[in-house]
């Protein structure tokens, strides 16, 4: 066995490892994993108002009901993607 002090550690290691690499390894920065994202959504529908969805996504990650005041209770607007984004406008036209 050989004992090998890095940054205040210190490390036993059997001959047939390289001391070099160990070292190298060792100076690396420990990096925790980020965690997943633990929420759930629920299936969207053209139908689903937007008081509905705040209510089936509460209900989906056991979070306590709050009346969300002003929540829409019709059905959510959707983008017409037949209807253009913008207009465009001749300036020579005039």
């Amino acid at each position: 066995m050989q004992t090998i002090k890095i940054d205040g550690t210190t490390y036993k290691v059997k001959f047939d490892r390289d001391p070099v690499e160990l070292a190298k390894t060792a100076r690396k920065a420990w990096k925790p994993k980020k965690p997943k994202d633990l929420r759930k959504f629920p299936t969207w529908t053209p139908t689903v108002s937007t008081a509905d969805y705040i209510r089936r996504f509460d209900a989906l990650n056991f979070l306590q009901s709050v009346d969300y005041t002003g929540a829409s209770t019709e059905s959510a607007a959707q983008y017409d993607y037949t209807m253009p984004l913008f207009e465009v406008i001749d300036e020579n036209a005039n």
